[in-house]
């Protein structure tokens, strides 16, 4: 039943490419000569050969998609990477289309039409796929089009990844039951599963079940237990998923498979910034730094005039601070206290209503506008926009020996503004909260989280929350 559900839902999805393929190509011709926006000096080619090359054109076009993989069964891919897969098979097939055109004898087409075509394609594919996607998980959500699975191990992973894929409906993944061999779970119902055992009657359980997947939620001799019948029921065409037994290791990012020999390695703690993503952090970050610099020029003098005028010192004040790879860097704010006050208390946070501010220095803090000058720490490649905030070296001592994870902040840059701080964890606040966001953005990083950060932060400098 599943394979026909699969094969079903494989064939929606080619139908529908197909009649998008043919409508993009029928509506390039009334776009290209009919609206007026390009000229035809060779005037305008007879819609009856157009309409007989649609044939060939869906052809080569279905040809491409097939070939990238387009309509594999991929239940648990994102929508981020489907759009992907579609890109490249736009691509292909624009190129496919471009190619054949290019080896006919007597081509009827511009390159303005076929170019315009394959622009058409990849959005028609994408509506395409956005449309059926959407289909297929509200069908999934509602019940339909279901895939059973077992999991071996009824502990705190087991029951975890049930209640993940739970929150996940678009998945259409449905828990049977778990197996496990622990005599205190056989028997019972844990997070509304029933728990069968031993683990040999697995065989026996997938057969009565129904059960397309088994999830391996055990570590150490339990899993080694296991391996024997997941042997068998791989041969058989179940399956298998087994979640990595990390042990006391704490995965940042998603882990990077690494082929060597007949080796397969797994990695957890790689920088979620890495190849392109470090790149177009780093070239964004220096961009809009920069830019903002120069907007903020005339209202940065002011600020420094209004402090050399209200009290003695620089106008700025610079502090040792731990960034990426532990490395030490000055760090840049407008001075917002006296001078004797941050020769004496180097290492001691702020408190409301704290003595050691300046008058200006007060009304800067409660702004945040202290923190402009780190600008220049963005533009030297000290700092980033947005990431965990870095701390003095005295803290990050204290902190590390309090937290095991606290040193896990400097996989990436320090940030001037971070997810910790557009939720109200800023200065003296829950440490352990901070680390937790701080974690949490390292692992979800994306380019369009930076941006919802940035577009956040203004509404938390407004609202002044723990800014003193």
């Amino acid at each position: 039943m599943l394979k026909r559900h699969a094969a079903f839902f494989s064939l929606l999805h080619s139908i529908a490419d197909i009649v998008i393929i043919a409508v993009a190509w029928l509506g390039v011709y009334y776009v290209r000569f009919y609206l007026g926006f390009f000229s035809s000096p060779k005037g305008m080619p007879g819609f009856e050969n157009h309409l007989l090359l649609t044939i060939p054109v869906v052809c080569i076009c279905y040809l491409g998609c097939l070939w990238t993989g387009l309509y594999k069964p991929k239940r648990v891919q994102t929508m981020f990477v489907r759009l992907l897969d579609v890109l490249k098979a736009g691509i292909l097939g624009g190129l496919m289309v471009l190619a054949f055109f290019y080896y006919l004898q007597n081509p009827p087409y511009s390159r303005k039409l076929l170019i315009l075509f394959a622009i058409t394609l990849f959005c028609g594919l994408v509506l395409s796929h956005l449309f059926t996607t959407a289909v297929i998980r509200h069908f999934r959500k509602k019940g339909y089009n279901l895939r059973y699975y077992a999991v071996i191990g009824a502990g705190k992973n087991g029951q975890q990844l049930v209640n993940d894929i739970e929150q996940m409906g678009w998945l259409g993944l449905k828990c049977s039951c778990f197996v496990d061999n622990n005599p205190d779970y056989i028997g019972r119902t844990l997070v509304g599963i029933p728990v069968y055992g031993p683990i040999d009657r697995l065989t026996e359980l997938i057969k009565t079940k129904g059960i397309d997947e088994v999830y391996l939620a055990l570590s150490g001799n339990e899993a080694h237990k296991a391996y024997p019948f997941l042997e068998t029921l791989q041969y058989a065409g179940v399956t298998i998923r087994i979640i990595p037994d990390w042990g006391h290791l704490v995965a940042t990012s998603d882990a990077t498979v690494v082929t060597i020999g007949s080796q397969v390695l797994f990695s957890a703690s790689d920088s979620p910034l890495d190849g392109g993503n470090i790149v177009a952090k780093e070239a964004f970050d220096r961009m809009v730094s920069l830019i903002l610099l120069i907007m903020l020029a005339v209202p940065m003098f002011i600020i420094a005039v209004l402090i050399k005028l209200t009290s003695k010192g620089p106008v700025f004040y610079k502090q040792t601070r731990v960034g990426m790879d532990q490395k030490e860097f000055e760090i840049m704010k407008f001075r917002t206290m006296t001078i004797e006050a941050d020769k004496e208390n180097q290492s001691q946070w702020t408190r409301p209503g704290d003595p050691r501010r300046t008058r200006i220095g007060a009304w800067l803090r409660k702004t945040s506008l202290d923190e402009i000058p780190q600008l220049i720490n963005v533009t030297k490649g000290q700092m980033s926009l947005v990431g965990p905030r870095p701390e003095q070296p005295e803290f990050v001592k204290q902190f590390s020996e309090e937290y095991k994870k606290y040193m896990l902040r400097h996989k990436i840059k320090a940030g001037m503004t971070g997810w910790a701080q557009i939720h109200g964890f800023r200065g003296d606040t829950s440490l352990k909260k901070r680390l937790q966001y701080d974690l949490y953005y390292i692992r979800n990083w994306s380019f369009w989280m930076d941006l919802w950060i940035l577009l956040r932060t203004p509404w938390e400098i407004i609202k002044g929350k723990n800014a003193y």
